[in-house]
């Protein structure tokens, strides 16, 4: 059995992370590291977990490292342990720009070891169902429209907390983006707007738009807004939608709808597990870090520090 070492101890980790693990035989979580072991006391026994100071050393048979903690720790702590030469998955996005992620992946290269982004969305069969879509009919695509946005969380999230890499963008925004990057590459032109309100110092909600060479792609994205999660293609011929895209429980089953001008019928793709099959590809397959991969993590930072700064 593989052991790996969680890093926070987040709503996040609580409702998929751990949950995740615990429906795998061949991983186990050796310790969850936080900064303040106290808070965290009564929660870690509730799991059967034990909970230590981020600043303890991993166990040394830990071989993999997962990072879930705000977006302005990603560096120094991604830094410290490829250094000690473990494996790293770490939350999106995993640098606040792109001279940062280069220089992540050059030391995991150094040290030999792995460096994974979490993407969760794409190890469910119904992204495979929407790339193979996309991939049958590039030749009349036309556009693509999608959608994340989320009702306000507690006030005192971290999403709201600027120093700690907080907004809208970088939160839910960074998925639907990510969809683009991952499907088409880099494209030809970027445009977008972000917006935010009295009382809170990050964005809010915005929207972008691709240009490729024959195709469009639009998103929208937001905190403080109806829930929406959601993507549309446009060929020629029919409209194809994706109703929870990116986010979903293992047990929902997903379908995609498809409307060839009045008529519209539906078809099964089923239920999977995003998450599990995220540590099963990563950890227990063929793990690499492959210059494709680089490649779209590198172009996806690039376009997200820019509309980030703009």
């Amino acid at each position: 059995m593989k052991q790996i070492a969680v890093i926070g101890f987040g709503n996040h980790v609580i409702k998929n992370i751990l949950p995740a693990i615990s429906r795998m035989e061949e991983l186990d979580v050796e310790s969850i590291y936080v900064r303040d072991p106290s808070k965290y006391s009564d929660k870690a026994l509730s799991y059967g977990l034990t909970v230590k100071h981020v600043n303890e050393s991993v166990g040394k048979d830990v071989e993999w490292v997962y990072i879930s903690t705000p977006i302005s720790t990603h560096y120094e702590l991604a830094s410290k342990y490829l250094k000690l030469g473990k494996n790293v998955i770490c939350e999106k996005p995993l640098t606040e720009g792109s001279e940062k992620t280069k220089e992540l992946f050059e030391l995991a290269e150094s040290k030999d070891v792995y460096l994974h982004e979490v993407c969760m969305y794409q190890y469910h069969k119904q992204y495979e169902h929407l790339r193979n879509f996309i991939s049958n009919n590039t030749a009349s695509l036309k556009s693509i429209s999608t959608r994340f946005t989320i009702p306000h969380l507690s006030k005192g999230d971290v999403r709201y907390v600027q120093e700690l890499g907080g907004g809208a963008l970088l939160d839910v925004g960074y998925y639907p983006l990510s969809l683009f990057v991952s499907l088409f590459g880099k494209p030809n032109k970027v445009s977008s707007t972000k917006f935010s309100e009295d009382g809170y110092e990050v964005d809010l909600f915005g929207g972008a738009i691709f240009e490729y060479d024959d195709f469009y792609c639009f998103a929208e994205w937001g905190i403080g807004l109806p829930y929406s999660n959601e993507v549309t293609v446009i060929t020629e011929n029919q409209v194809t939608k994706y109703d929870r895209i990116f986010s979903k429980p293992e047990t929902l089953p997903t379908k995609a709808q498809i409307k060839v001008g009045f008529d519209t019928h539906e078809i099964d793709i089923g239920m999977d597990d995003h998450f599990a099959n995220m540590f099963k590809e990563i950890i227990l397959g063929d793990a690499s870090n492959s210059p494709d991969n680089i490649e779209s993590i590198v172009n996806l930072s690039n376009i997200l520090s820019d509309l980030h700064q703009s």
